[in-house]
């Protein structure tokens, strides 16, 4: 097995190279992790010198404990004095195997006698303890996959095969929360290995590119390239990463919240709030460290400054008026003496690409360019009376070279890239676009500015009536759907099984119905089943949406919640959790009108939201 590799034969140069100097890193830095486990070995014999058990059940794994640490210290002298050369590597690496396979193998035998004669307090502290103790052996050796996995199946293993010959509810579900947590470790870990591998192969290319471009400068062009996509390739590499580290986190913060219920001493409530916050000072680590990542990565180009629509009018006006009337189209302009806060070159180039595709699309009938006041904002609309877009293309419009009627891909119509240069020029600032359009009936696209108001033109407002207005209909149905079954549906949209099954599981031990499914197509199908089977009073409507960000699908989390709120209504409360919040990210969930949760989150502040955002929905039902 490539992962458990012992050998040096058939790789290549730099990935030999590579796996040498990884072999060197880890005997270079591992040992220092022994200082640790001694004063923690030490800490354990103080705590349970007095415990009504044979003492030689606990000293032998510790003896071997020490035996094991006396033989790596005199192996780490060797290698301080001689290295290890590429000969040496099946050597080194077998006794590293072996070195993390004793140590977790003792630490396993410790915990199995401590387990048979601990209190119920005890028995939370040492499986917590064993949780926090896989982790750790994740992120220490998160560069050497089979070191992390050699480390920590012993301990978990040993310990849950204990819990479960116990043959009692809360001892088997001890174990099998150890063994997911394992599963979901080691699963996080062969991905993050295999991520790093694969940056740090690219690094060394690269370096040997910068060597070759001393030598050749004709070939600045393609070193420029791929130094290009391996700058690409990184910041892929951390968010999956950063993703990858915060799911497990997140079933675990989950499955803590959902283990309350089977815990009823006092001590048990209060280990199992240290547990939490030990996940939650976890999660907030790894937070720390992708957001110095996500720092480096960002770039943003975007000025704004005070400009007048009129002169930006003026010009579109020119162009297009001249351009409908070359394709037989009625061009309608409305004048505009509104001031905006924008980067003038964004704006326009958004504005003109709109018009020439609304150009394109339109036989016969008008353009036309508007703009439009909505309090702090100005609504910039270009309206056509086009063939229209089809419902089910109507999130894919924005994406590169997709074209909804071009399906020969001729190039007479374009590359499809005009609508994907508005998406990326609209992330860049305060701009977003919305789209609505009926088939055959045409289509408008609207982009909003920050509006500019002249001090001599703020008037003041009168304060506001006391009187709320009344919710809209289909809010209004969500809060009798509440009243009739309990705390109201949630949509729950989550391509991963395991998370979305720990999220269902928090949400109905709290009264909420959900109706969860992988994608939003499912999601609704899951919801007609219920109003079908009775679960959910026909032609009511779900009380909030949740969905995960990353799907796996052609669609994103954002994309999903518009999809749902099209068919359960716009004014559906929605939530977006994400393990890679970036900045344009958090823009455009509060463009969207959805709250952006970041993982881990605990289920409380999650149950907490949920209450609060259809709050206002159960009001407006008791009102009416």
């Amino acid at each position: 097995m490539s992962i458990l590799r012992r050998s040096l034969r058939g790789l290549s140069p730099i990935e030999a190279r590579i796996d040498l100097q990884l072999l060197h890193d880890s005997w270079r830095h591992s040992p220092g992790s022994i200082l640790a486990q001694f004063a923690a070995l030490l800490m354990l014999g103080w705590m349970v010198r007095d415990w009504p058990m044979a003492h030689w059940k606990w000293v032998l794994p510790a003896f071997g404990h020490l035996t094991v640490w006396a033989t790596v210290a005199m192996l780490v002298r060797h290698f301080h004095r001689f290295g290890i050369t590429e000969s040496g590597y099946g050597r080194w690496r077998t006794r590293l195997l072996i070195w993390h396979t004793l140590e977790g193998t003792m630490w396993g035998l410790i915990a199995v006698a401590l387990l048979a004669v601990a209190t119920p307090e005890w028995r939370m502290t040492i499986v917590a303890a064993l949780i926090v103790y896989g982790y750790t052996v994740m992120l220490v050796t998160i560069h050497d996959w089979a070191v992390a996995f050699m480390g920590s199946v012993p301990v978990v293993l040993l310990v849950a095969g204990r819990l479960a010959n116990e043959h009692n509810s809360s001892s088997s579900f001890l174990a099998l929360v150890l063994v997911v947590s394992l599963l979901t470790c080691m699963g996080v870990s062969l991905s993050v290995n295999r991520r790093l591998r694969e940056a740090v192969l690219l690094r060394h290319e690269n370096a040997g590119l910068v060597l070759q471009l001393r030598e050749e400068i004709n070939k600045v062009t393609e070193a420029k390239a791929r130094a290009e996509a391996a700058d690409r390739l990184k910041g892929e590499f951390f968010a999956a990463a950063s993703h990858d580290l915060r799911q497990p986190l997140h079933v675990m913060m989950l499955l803590s919240s959902a283990l309350k219920p089977w815990i009823h001493q006092d001590e048990g409530q209060s280990l199992l709030r240290k547990l939490q916050t030990a996940l939650g000072s976890l999660g907030a680590m790894f937070e720390q460290m992708f957001f110095v990542a996500r720092v480096d990565a960002q770039r943003v180009d975007y000025r704004a400054e005070a400009l007048p629509l009129a002169e930006m009018w003026a010009r579109l006006d020119s162009e297009f008026s001249i351009l409908c009337a070359s394709q037989g189209l009625q061009w309608r302009l409305d004048p505009s003496s509104e001031w905006v806060q924008t980067d003038g070159y964004v704006l326009e180039r958004i504005l003109r690409n709109l018009l020439n595709n609304a150009v394109r699309y339109t036989e016969h009938g008008e353009v036309r360019l508007r703009a439009r006041k909505r309090g702090p904002w100005v609504i910039c609309q270009v309206w056509d009376t086009g063939v229209g877009i089809q419902r089910q293309h109507r999130h894919r419009i924005f994406d590169d070279y997709f074209q909804a009627r071009n399906d020969g891909r001729l190039s007479s119509e374009g590359l499809g890239l005009g609508l994907a240069v508005v998406r990326r020029l609209s992330l860049l600032g305060p701009t977003p676009v919305t789209v609505l359009s009926r088939l055959g009936r045409g289509s408008c696209f609207s982009v909003r500015v920050p509006r500019l108001i002249p001090a001599s033109l703020v008037e003041v407002t009168p304060a506001a009536s006391s009187t709320k207005p009344p919710a809209p209909a289909k809010a209004q149905a969500a809060a009798q759907a509440m009243a009739r079954t309990g705390r109201g549906v949630v949509v729950l949209v989550e391509d991963d099984p395991q998370v979305r099954d720990s999220t269902s599981l928090v949400l109905q031990q709290h009264g909420w119905q959900v109706a969860g499914a992988a994608t939003p197509d499912e999601a609704v199908a899951e919801v007609a089943a219920m109003q079908d089977d009775g679960r959910m009073p026909e032609g009511d409507m779900p009380a909030a949406l949740v969905s995960d960000h990353r799907l796996g699908l052609s669609i994103n989390g954002l994309d999903a919640i518009r999809q749902l709120r099209y068919e359960f209504g716009d004014e559906l409360p929605a939530f977006l959790l994400t393990g890679e919040a970036s900045e344009g990210l958090t823009d455009e969930a509060a463009q969207a009108r959805v709250q952006l949760l970041k993982k881990p989150i605990e289920a409380e502040r999650l149950l907490q939201m949920l209450a609060d955002s259809t709050a206002p929905a159960t009001d407006a039902a008791d009102a009416a």
